[in-house]
C-alpha cells in the first residue's frame, strides 16, 4: 500500500503543479492580445475591465481544477484505506486454527 500511496501522491502533484505552469501560459498568452487593445485609447478601459474578468475567470477554472485534483487524491485515499483493511482481515482469516490436541487416555 505504500508504493501506491506514493504513486497516488505523485500524481497528484504533477496534476496540480502542471495545471498551475498552464495557467501561467494561459494567463501570459491571453495577456498579449489585451495589451495591443489596450493601446487603442478609448478601448482601454472596457479592454482593463474584460481581462480583469477572462483572469477572474481563469483563476477560478484553474482553481476547481486544483480543488477536483485534491477531491480525487482523497478518494483515492479512502479506497486504499479501505483495500488496506479488507486485506488485513483477509490475512487474519486465513490463519489457520490451532491444532487439536487428542483426547487425554488418563
Amino acid at each position: 500500500m505504500k508504493r501506491w500511496r506514493g504513486l497516488k501522491f505523485r500524481v497528484q502533484d504533477v496534476v496540480d503543479k502542471g495545471a498551475t505552469a498552464v495557467e501561467g501560459v494561459h494567463r501570459r498568452m491571453a495577456a498579449v492580445p489585451f495589451r495591443m487593445l489596450r493601446r487603442i485609447r478609448p478601448l482601454d478601459a472596457p479592454v482593463r475591465r474584460l481581462q480583469e474578468l477572462h483572469d477572474l475567470a481563469l483563476s477560478t477554472s484553474y482553481a476547481m481544477f486544483r480543488l477536483a485534483n485534491r477531491v480525487a487524491g482523497k478518494t483515492v485515499d479512502v479506497a486504499l484505506q479501505v483495500a488496506e483493511r479488507r486485506s488485513t482481515r483477509a490475512h487474519i482469516r486465513e490463519v489457520p486454527p490451532p491444532p487439536q490436541l487428542p483426547p487425554s487416555t488418563q
